[in-house]
């Protein structure tokens, strides 16, 4: 028995903060996830799966546009075409909401509408029977612990597979709002497969019975690196489970390293990046994806002072521009400057090094950040560009990264005064 395994399908994101930067990109954004999808649904026909199950945030927020609603269904349509059913949890991002979800799918789709552990029983094209357990999201935050609503096995079919969206204990255990479970809690079930959704990450956490994430379809940002797609799982009686992934993601997120030398100038740096982005061209050729770059430099600190802070500035990512007319693109959506030898400022001096360190580790920690960015966070203006999840988290360790990056600048220029006076 062959199925199809997707999740965090994303429809409707909006890419909002991409579009202060880069209109066009955050229209190609836009449509990514719902080309991933599509793509994902002409596999399974050409594949003949005997089932898709999809674990989750379908769409990105609870209200959603006509258009991407009128996709989706577009999409049930073509898999009813094909004969195969397709069976939906909602998750957190799209938690179910009759009154305005409500939608006359056609009579493939099996919907979990309540925050209820139900059952869908259903029976192949080679007359094989599956029981699927499992409930979709009727609010935000799901803070119980679903998994003990899941019945052990009864074994009344040929196979009994789990549809969970939530959160391993070990992998969120500070956010335990996800329906959170454990390893043990879905083996002790002796399902013969587990279909999980809500990490965007692609993650077998068990072979057998085999129970995994098969992660996001369309990586959101430049933390979602690299290729993203979803699972072909074939499960065999007495047999071992097949598991193959597939490719969906039509934007890559990539990072890419480069290592400065003392004698780079500004056109060495450009000449080194634009192989790097030749390279990526030259491979979407062949993966038909296009790519978003993160270009680290390495060793940084050999750098002149005034082209690091250029860099910085973003004036560097401005020289290279994508073709948006081609049907695949590279973009170096950020270069980042990275130093190595942090901790080695003050090796020199063992009682200014304990205070160095002692003093990032208040930053990090302690109530310093806080004291210091109180001040922006309280302006109208900076609140309206940016998100709280920004303020706590993403600006608090660029903020960090920057003054470490702006003291070896400052201490690798001192050094080569010195050097140069003796």
């Amino acid at each position: 028995m062959k199925l199809l395994h997707v999740s965090d399908l994303h429809l409707d994101t909006p890419f909002s903060g991409i579009a202060k930067q880069d209109y066009q990109l955050q229209q190609k954004l836009i449509q990514a996830p719902f080309e991933s999808f599509e793509r994902c649904v002409s596999i399974a026909i050409n594949q003949k799966v005997d089932l898709m199950l999809v674990s989750g945030d379908i769409y990105d927020a609870t209200k959603q546009t006509i258009a991407a609603k009128h996709f989706f269904f577009q999409q049930m349509n073509r898999l009813k075409q094909a004969e195969i059913p397709v069976v939906i949890g909602h998750g957190n991002h799209d938690y179910y909401e009759p009154n305005y979800l409500s939608m006359n799918y056609p009579d493939n789709v099996y919907l979990f509408e309540e925050e209820l552990v139900k059952h869908f029983d259903i029976t192949t094209k080679n007359n094989k029977t599956i029981r699927i357990y499992g409930f979709s999201y009727n609010h935000r935050w799901i803070k119980e612990r679903m998994i003990e609503k899941y019945p052990i096995n009864p074994r009344a079919t040929d196979f009994t597979i789990g549809l969970l969206h939530g959160s391993l204990d070990s992998t969120e255990n500070e956010h335990a709002n996800y329906a959170p479970f454990s390893l043990q809690d879905l083996l002790s079930k002796e399902y013969d497969y587990w279909a999980l959704g809500h990490i965007h990450q692609a993650m077998v956490l068990n072979e057998v019975p085999l129970i995994q994430y098969p992660g996001i379809i369309q990586g959101k940002n430049a933390k979602e690196s690299g290729d993203k797609g979803a699972y072909i799982v074939e499960l065999r009686q007495n047999q071992p489970t097949l598991n193959e992934f597939i490719s969906l993601a039509s934007i890559v997120w990539e990072t890419a390293n480069l290592y400065c030398n003392y004698d780079w100038d500004q056109q060495r740096i450009i000449s080194e990046i634009q192989d790097i982005v030749t390279n990526y061209e030259a491979e979407s050729e062949g993966t038909q994806q296009s790519y978003l770059l993160t270009i680290h430099l390495n060793d940084a600190h050999k750098l002149a002072h005034s082209l690091q802070e250029q860099i910085e500035s973003g004036q560097l990512a401005e020289v290279f521009h994508p073709n948006y007319e081609a049907k695949r693109f590279t973009k170096v959506v950020k270069i980042k400057l990275v130093t190595d030898n942090q901790l080695e400022v003050f090796e020199y001096d063992p009682l200014l090094n304990e205070s160095y360190l002692a003093t990032l580790q208040e930053f990090k920690d302690g109530a310093l950040y806080d004291t210091v960015i109180k001040e922006i966070t309280k302006h109208p203006v900076m609140r309206k560009w940016l998100k709280e999840s920004i303020l706590t988290e993403d600006l608090k360790n660029d903020a960090l990264e920057k003054a470490n990056q702006r003291l070896l600048q400052t201490l690798s220029i001192e050094s080569e005064e010195d050097n140069h006076e003796n």
